[in-house]
């Protein structure tokens, strides 16, 4: 089994991008998913002293 893993900061906007880009992949790759997991974390800001909100996506296969 092998893991595809995509990141992105919560918000509407930026969780479509992810959807087109998970979509994409999966497609261009010809892969069947067997297994989703989501987490949510927070990562240091560009500023570094501020914090933004993630999602992490690991697709298992």
């Amino acid at each position: 089994m092998r893991v595809q893993t995509f990141v992105s900061k919560v918000g509407i906007d930026t969780l479509h991008h992810m959807d087109d880009n998970i979509n994409k992949w999966i497609e261009d790759h010809n892969v069947e998913p067997k297994l989703v997991t989501q987490s949510c974390g927070i990562s240091p800001a560009r500023d570094v002293q501020s914090e933004e909100p993630v999602v992490i996506t690991s697709i298992w296969y």
